[in-house]
């Protein structure tokens, strides 16, 4: 998830690691409440996929029903949840919006987690970035490589439309 936002000094980076995979509605929750923050610039969530259907086996080409895999609201934008979330990491304007971070992750996990500070998204476009997106941003694709917001939030074998929720602000 991306926030239009101007970015003038070097931005930090926050991670939430649960103790345990969230719910859909725990996740919406908590990604709410952190959308909420002033300062937030991208979030990025993770953890293991859930597949559409079986891809190898006796039952090939079947339909999974997992019950995690939902529509999800977060800052009014609807998505389907197909990660089961594992942990969110937090592109943050300053380190004042870090202590609010975390109490907004106090308020909605029910559980321990690890709340740290590092380096989790990358702010460079890599290799593998030019070699699925080229040097220059080609019209045929949906993203952009000039557009420093959403490196770091594309997996290379994704579908990049169906995997980024680009959140504008109403200034703009």
């Amino acid at each position: 998830m991306v926030r239009n936002a101007s970015v003038t000094k070097k931005p930090i980076q926050v991670e939430i690691f649960p103790q345990q995979m969230l719910m859909p509605h725990t996740a919406e929750k908590l990604l709410n409440g952190i959308d909420k923050v002033p300062g937030v610039i991208r979030m990025l969530i993770q953890g293991p996929s859930l597949p559409m259907r079986v891809s190898c086996g006796p039952g090939t080409g079947a339909p999974v029903d997992h019950p995690d895999r939902r529509i999800i609201n977060v800052s009014g934008h609807a998505f389907e949840l197909n990660v089961r979330v594992g942990r969110i990491q937090v592109e943050i304007e300053d380190r004042s919006v870090k202590d609010k971070i975390r109490k907004v992750a106090d308020e909605n996990l029910p559980f321990p987690f690890e709340f740290r500070e590092g380096f989790f998204i990358r702010r460079k476009a890599t290799l593998v970035d030019y070699a699925k997106y080229g040097f220059k941003s080609r019209e045929d694709e949906s993203i952009n490589l000039d557009d420093e917001r959403l490196l770091g939030l594309v997996d290379p074998k994704a579908n990049p439309k169906d995997r980024i929720c680009m959140l504008e602000s109403e200034d703009e």
